[in-house]
């Protein structure tokens, strides 16, 4: 415990944060607590106290940064998120007066580093490193900790894949089929097919053969061993374009066993985690997939693809049988691999965009239809786009140009990585 305590504390100390531009009067309360702080915990300290004004610091900054667009948020109030989130997960720690660590106190910790990560974007000074390292002291203690518990817990579950059900899968059209490639086509191969054809292909199974998650991810017990005590951001409702979506922090584990494995709630709605680089924020998993060497092809940028990113983004997209990304569509070449799962995808050229009716504003690549249920009376032009479709099985790769529409609803539990590049 002593070690979790002394790190964070250190950093608070030796790498201060930017926090000019910040209320003064929270900066000068901040720079005081933390300069009053024991260098181990005790119990002559008064962590109480000092977790109450952390809590107060950390509540001002989030109600601070909604003052402005999400683009526009001062640096300093993402920094006071941050720091004001070591602070509160130390002070807790400190709580504990130098006694044993508790299973509690240790989620609790992991929630709070968690949440100020995803929601600042950790900046500043070895910010992200020590919270991702501390995180994982915490997990490894837990796991040795509750080593019966998670037995018991997990030993009614198996794997993923055994929820599967294949009698409702849409029937492909050989007319609309994508093209699927005979065999996996090496590097060349594919910057010759993206570079003159400009459509979108199957990459059949044998690709990421090598990744452990194939494998790894159909277990939900690795996957709670790995990341359960984690917090993610989960999109609650059938789809981002619906009134009563929402997206909310949660545990990982919670998500699995409320979302993910089978329940009798019908009523229960649908729960998505969706384009999030969990990868960074969970480096464990990371180690369980590999980035194809297709997405480091570099292709010219052009008229559909004036701003190539910096670096390939990777992002998770994990959620139960009939999660849905609305049509819409992205600026980066996409390579989506499928290594848990099956998905159904239809996908329109950039040509057809005036059959899509796209939304007005920030949400303009995202189209109004209802892909599967079209609405014709309100959208009369929509029968006239001509479309590709797929079911893009476990093991595969779908290759996406740059600007495609493409809609996604996943047939069965369903884990991927999409690769922007």
């Amino acid at each position: 415990m002593s070690i979790f305590y002394r790190e964070l504390l250190h950093l608070l100390e030796q790498k201060p944060n930017n926090l000019e531009g910040c209320d003064l009067s929270a900066v000068h309360l901040f720079q005081r607590i933390v300069q009053s702080l024991p260098p181990l915990p005790t119990k002559q300290h008064d962590y109480t106290r000092d977790l109450e004004h952390a809590e107060a610091l950390l509540d001002l900054a989030q109600e601070s940064i909604l003052l402005y667009p999400y683009k526009s948020v001062p640096t300093c109030w993402r920094c006071m998120i941050m720091d004001a989130g070591v602070l509160k997960a130390l002070c807790m720690l400190g709580q504990e007066g130098g006694g044993q660590l508790t299973l509690d106190c240790a989620r609790r910790m992991i929630c709070v580093l968690d949440t100020v990560v995803i929601i600042s974007g950790a900046p500043g000074p070895q910010r992200r490193h020590v919270a991702l390292e501390t995180i994982q002291g915490l997990q490894d203690w837990l796991a040795k900790e509750q080593q019966q518990e998670a037995t018991n817990s997990s030993s009614n579950i198996s794997h993923l894949t055994t929820l599967d059900m294949h009698d409702d899968d849409p029937i492909i059209s050989r007319d609309h089929s994508v093209p699927r490639l005979p065999a996996v086509p090496s590097f060349v191969d594919f910057v010759t097919r993206i570079t003159t054809s400009e459509t979108p292909f199957i990459i059949p199974k044998g690709a990421i053969d090598h990744w452990p998650a194939l494998e790894k991810w159909r277990s939900v017990p690795y996957l709670i061993s790995v990341a359960g005590d984690r917090m993610v951001p989960v999109e609650v409702g059938s789809k981002y374009t619906d009134q009563d979506w929402q997206q909310k922090l949660m545990r990982f584990e919670d998500f699995l066993r409320t979302y993910i494995l089978p329940h009798d709630d019908e009523d229960q709605p649908s729960a998505y985690l969706a384009q999030h680089d969990l990868f960074h924020q969970i480096p464990r998993l990371a180690n369980d997939i590999v980035t194809p060497d297709y997405c480091f092809c570099e292709p010219e940028p052009s008229e559909l693809y004036p701003d190539p990113p910096p670096d390939v983004i990777q992002n998770a997209w994990f959620g139960p049988k009939g999660t849905v990304s609305p049509l819409h569509h992205d600026p980066y070449h996409n390579v989506l691999a499928q290594p848990v799962g099956r998905k159904y995808i239809r996908l329109y050229a950039p040509s057809q965009t005036e059959y899509l009716y796209p939304h007005q504003g920030i949400m303009s690549n995202t189209s109004q239809i209802d892909v599967e249920h079209p609405d014709q009376e309100n959208f009369p032009l929509v029968n006239k786009a001509e479309y590709l479709e797929c079911i893009l099985q476990q093991g595969e790769l779908l290759y996406m140009p740059p600007r495609w529409w493409h809609y996604i609803r996943s047939l069965s539990t369903s884990f991927s990585v999409s690769f922007w590049f």
